[in-house]
């Protein structure tokens, strides 16, 4: 049924079940797996009168932080799951962008996505990756949720 299936990475728990399901998907259906992952760019907001010399290093850091990232995810697919054909991807940019216009390039049939991507400042700074790529995309977009993130509280 899948040809080609994309799985968007970030390092978060809920992104990682959702490489997982993309695995055994693509393996169920003999399909390509192409693995992305989007370093977001920081956005430096400062005044005139201030030099911020660190934010060039900080990019710098959080690039190499997101190749160490997908070459580990891919060595650890790769073990999990021989036979299956991958491609890695590693872009700068806005995620959600970044996520269409890959899925475009690639010819996917499919893209698959967790729920939540990283928390805390980095999430507010991006806003909702997974709400932008379903609007924006004309293939199937797959949101994963991990049962954790799932459950209703009874009272």
């Amino acid at each position: 049924m899948f040809k080609k299936i994309l799985a968007a990475i970030d390092g978060s728990d809920p992104a990682k079940h959702a490489l997982n399901f993309a695995a055994e998907l693509a393996e169920e259906n003999g399909a390509e797996l192409v693995v992305l992952a989007v370093i977001p760019q920081i956005h430096a907001y400062f005044s005139e009168d201030v030099e911020l010399d660190y934010y060039p290093q900080l990019q710098e850091d959080m690039k190499k932080s997101y190749e160490d990232m997908l070459q580990k995810t891919v060595e650890e697919l790769v073990r999990a799951h021989q036979g299956l054909k991958l491609t890695q991807v590693l872009k700068d940019g806005n995620p959600a962008k970044i996520i269409v216009e890959t899925a475009g390039r690639q010819g996917v049939d499919l893209i698959i996505i967790g729920n939540r991507g990283t928390s805390g400042v980095l999430s507010w700074m991006l806003g909702s990756t997974g709400r932008n790529v379903v609007e924006a995309c004309t293939v199937p977009v797959l949101v994963v949720k991990d049962r954790q993130y799932c459950e209703m509280k009874r009272k």
